[in-house]
């Protein structure tokens, strides 16, 4: 047997009643399939702004971590990984810092402005390797630095613009899928 289509007759109140039983359900649906929807074009979208700085899209997308909306928790949630990214990865400047040579500062891009990060060069050096100094029992001890992660760049690339064209396009697409429940 077809299913009926949600409809008000002015006729009675239990007519009413009745047509609107299954309309919670397909709210449900709809507000999923929209959220779902939504938060997979969102991290695309923020992977591509954040490749802007000098990574690849591949490896920007895999550090932003997508939790689907389901019937419990009609939410979905982008969250960047606190991982390092090694620097290889990464389109890097340098800097010098210092008047002998042997040292230059490492910047990298974050939404289209330079940021300093943690590590030097030597940029005297044939592998322009970038690396890190800390103290250990004493001892001065130098080794490659273990990179960058995404989570500023993620905070940079999700302003309060991203948000509101991400809420108006959540509402559109909520408003196809609902009309899209109402046809089956």
């Amino acid at each position: 047997m077809a299913r009926r289509q949600p409809a008000i007759q002015l006729d009675g109140l239990e007519s009413v009643l009745e047509s609107l039983e299954d309309q919670p359900q397909a709210i449900r649906r709809a507000s999923r399939a929209a959220i779902n929807d939504q938060g997979r074009e969102s991290k695309r979208e923020l992977a591509e702004i954040i490749s802007r700085d000098g990574i690849s899209r591949a490896k920007a997308g895999g550090q932003i971590g997508l939790r689907r909306a389901t019937n419990k928790q009609p939410i979905a949630v982008l969250a960047p990984t606190s991982r390092r990214i090694p620097f290889r990865y990464w389109k890097t400047t340098t800097r010098t810092t210092d008047s002998t040579g042997t040292r230059a500062s490492v910047w990298i891009r974050k939404g289209g402005q330079l940021m300093r990060v943690w590590g030097f060069v030597n940029p005297k050096a044939k592998k322009r390797t970038i690396l890190t100094r800390h103290r250990k029992a004493g001892e001065d001890r130098i080794q490659p630095a273990a990179g960058h992660s995404i989570k500023l760049h993620f905070q940079a690339a999700a302003d309060d613009r991203f948000r509101k064209s991400v809420g108006e396009s959540l509402s559109d697409k909520f408003i196809r899928r609902y009309n899209e429940q109402l046809k089956k």
